[in-house]
């Protein structure tokens, strides 16, 4: 039996209805009346985006420091947008040709933009992580997208798996790198260039592989830290057409959604913790396209404000804002804004330690969310103020870093502050045991000549001027020596 329009709509109404006791409300972000996208949010909860030109010739790069904020536009000489924003503040996009179609990926870092390299006919960056590696698609001279990556600012093309489009074999096959994350896993999509067929593609160290063998015309949309990734494509038998989750030991989990739903319910972003949200039709009233997120992989709506008609999110952070845009359908101008999910607190705990000058001690923290370990998170470390590197969290959700109390330090105590990629922050100390500075190896107060006799007739030994414990009295150890005198 075939359903009418409105029986369908009443069944998707009900099964709509029963997943949750309200939508969860949009809020909109400033945008100077003119219409604008937000893409992506980082730790300190510094949103990126676009904003509608003032002479309506297209968008600007802008940065909102918070909800609450007013936009402040990036860098640029012919206008563009930003996709993504990691910790550091490290914001990528695109700003547009002078002329015509077409974009130059770029940079932000510092309040400078940087043009990144491409192969002669511009290109897009998508997405950065917390190690500055960047990820997106440059355009051949020939027109044909292919996947790439920018480590340090430098340009490399991402392998390819061998694909074709059997119906048209003259038709140009394009390669998106998607997303990127903690780990420096990517992923993406190969397809025709008219958009199918397609296939998901994972690339890492050991190279490039499909994600899945099941579904059709998938596509390769996020990827969060655990290594799961989100793909869009026709699952059960091409049935239903919706978001998938590949994890990385091969399975495969299709998203809920209400059975019923005319299009079924395609993703469009998912944040590093793993949350999805895309978008559904909904025939409730007059025909309109909704946003939903999948907090714990549990179908929720979103609002769709009063006398808007559409709605699509563009990115979801870690702190649980699902970012997107709504729009009457008639206007042209689509509103910025967000839906706020209550994901739970995130939290970031780490213990004390201590040891001699010269020592390596081993810093930790452990990152969560709610009573959920986040398992390969990056968190950042300071010691006294001054950046000491960056760790990936373990399966238990631990950051270790290896760090050398410095031989010339004069104080008891080194001050360590953690923050992870919720904006979770941690503070401890590393207690400096009593004795000499570790220079001074003769133990009188001072680091001079006596100590400098030292080192050199111990030169190329083990002896006691082995200041950084490495095994051998040399070079290294004559540095830190000279960088204590006086002291």
């Amino acid at each position: 039996m075939r359903l009418s329009r409105s029986t369908l709509a009443a069944v998707t109404t009900a099964m709509i209805a029963s997943t949750s006791f309200a939508d969860v409300p949009f809020q909109q972000l400033a945008d100077f009346g003119r219409g604008g996208l937000p893409n992506d949010v980082n730790a300190q909860g510094t949103i990126v985006g676009g904003v509608r030109a003032a002479d309506d010739s297209g968008s600007v790069p802008v940065v909102w420091d918070s909800p609450t904020a007013t936009p402040v536009a990036l860098p640029t000489v012919n206008g563009g947008s930003a996709s993504a924003i990691n910790s550091n503040g490290q914001i990528v996009g695109l700003e547009n040709f002078p002329v015509g179609a077409g974009a130059k990926p770029v940079l932000w870092e510092n309040g400078q933009a940087f043009i990144l390299p491409d192969v002669g006919n511009g290109g897009y960056a998508y997405d950065i992580n917390e190690a500055g590696v960047i990820v997106g698609s440059v355009v051949t001279m020939a027109g044909e997208y292919q996947a790439c990556r920018w480590v340090n600012r430098q340009l490399e093309l991402l392998p390819l798996p061998e694909f074709s489009v059997p119906a048209d074999p003259s038709q140009q096959v394009w390669s998106f790198a998607q997303s990127i994350n903690s780990a420096g896993v990517i992923c993406g999509t190969i397809q025709g260039q008219l958009g199918t067929p397609s296939l998901a593609l994972r690339w890492t160290d050991a190279g490039v592989s499909a994600i899945t063998d099941q579904g059709i015309e998938t596509k390769g949309i996020s990827i969060d830290n655990n290594g799961g990734i989100l793909i869009n494509g026709y699952f059960n038998d091409g049935s239903s057409r919706g978001p998938a989750r590949a994890g990385t030991d091969g399975s495969l989990t299709v998203l809920p959604f209400p059975t019923g739903l005319f299009g079924g319910a395609p993703s469009l972003t998912m944040s590093r913790t793993g949350i999805v949200a895309g978008y559904y039709y909904d025939f409730s009233g007059s025909v309109a396209i909704k946003a939903v997120a999948w907090p714990n992989d549990q179908f929720t709506p979103l609002e769709l404000p009063q006398g808007m008609k559409y709605a699509f999110p563009s990115g979801v952070g870690n702190n649980g804002l699902v970012f997107g845009s709504v729009t009457d359908g008639i206007s042209g101008v689509s509103v910025p804004g967000f839906w706020a999910l209550d994901i739970g607190t995130a939290s970031l705990t780490s213990g004390n330690t201590g040891g001699a000058r010269s020592q390596q001690v081993q810093l930790a923290a452990t990152s969560m969310r709610a009573n959920r370990t986040n398992a390969w998170f990056s968190v950042s470390v300071q010691v006294n103020g001054a950046f000491a590197g960056r760790a990936i969290t373990d399966a238990n959700g631990v950051a270790r870093l290896s760090y050398t109390i410095p031989a010339n330090t004069s104080a008891s105590q080194l001050a360590v502050r953690f923050v992870d990629e919720n904006g979770a922050v941690a503070n401890s100390v590393i207690s400096v045991e009593v004795g000499c500075v570790a220079a001074d190896l003769n133990c009188d107060g001072i680091v001079g000549g006596a100590d400098l006799g030292i080192l050199l007739g111990q030169w190329g030994t083990a002896g006691s001027a082995d200041i950084n414990r490495d095994g051998v009295v040399n070079g290294p150890d004559l540095g830190l020596l000279l960088g204590a005198w006086g002291s």
